[in-house]
Formats: structure tokens, C-alpha cells, sequence
């Protein structure tokens, strides 16, 4: 009887064993994120989804534009951006296309470099943290 007990009790801890789930990995989001001013340094981040055409390098131009952008308001230049879309379409098919123009105006040269590069495992948004020199 306590053979048959032991070999009940070690089956049921086996299948209780290999039924666990792994305890699913943190994504930890880098300090700079939140808070793209540090260590004495001027920043900013930009970030940028997936794009529709779904390159990384479109996506990361994206991303960086953004960064510069942002760092431009900080520094006081003023940018003026026209974007204009225009759409088509013919028996059921259609085109888009996207024009822009951007013009920065200031006294002053903004020279940045990108600090660090991080990408949101889960939805595969990336961001730039761009510090100035």
C-alpha cells in the first residue's frame, strides 16, 4: 500500500512539475526613456512604430526625425512642416502619396548624436535617445 502510495504521490508531483508555466520575462524600459536628461547631457527621444512598409530603416529615419524634432523645440528653432496627401483610385486600385516639405529657421547649428537605441520587445516599438554634443 505505501509503494502504491509513493508511486501515485511521485506522479502526480512529476505531471504537476512539467505543467508549470514559466514566469514570463519583465520588459524593463532603459532610465532615459522617461527621463532623456541625464548625466549633465541636453536629449530627447523619438520613437517610431512599425511603418507601412515595414522596414526597420524606415522605421528608424522615423524615429530619428522625431528625436531632432524634438530637440529643435528644446533649443528654441522654429520648424515649419506642410504635408500633403493625395489618394487615387481606379477600379477598385489605388495609390497614395505623400509629399513633405519641412523649413527649419535659426541663428544657431544643432549637432546631435544618437546616444542609445532601444525596441520594445512586445510591440516592436523602437526608440532613439539622441543627446546633443
Amino acid at each position: 500500500m505505501n509503494k502504491l502510495f509513493g508511486c501515485v504521490l511521485l506522479t502526480l508531483l512529476l505531471f504537476t512539475g512539467c505543467n508549470s508555466q514559466p514566469v514570463p520575462k519583465t520588459n524593463s524600459i532603459p532610465s532615459w526613456l522617461l527621463n532623456p536628461n541625464q548625466n549633465s547631457k541636453l536629449g530627447a527621444v523619438g520613437s517610431s512604430m512599425r511603418t507601412y512598409d515595414q522596414k526597420r530603416s524606415t522605421q528608424r529615419k522615423l524615429a530619428i526625425t522625431r528625436a531632432l524634432d524634438e530637440l529643435s523645440l528644446q533649443q528654441g528653432v522654429k520648424v515649419e512642416m506642410n504635408l500633403t496627401k493625395k489618394e487615387s483610385y481606379k477600379n477598385g486600385n489605388g495609390t497614395t502619396k505623400i509629399d513633405v516639405d519641412a523649413n527649419y529657421q535659426t541663428s544657431a547649428t544643432i549637432t546631435a548624436h544618437i546616444e542609445e537605441v532601444y525596441q520594445d520587445n512586445i510591440s516592436g516599438e523602437l526608440f532613439i535617445w539622441m543627446v546633443i554634443d
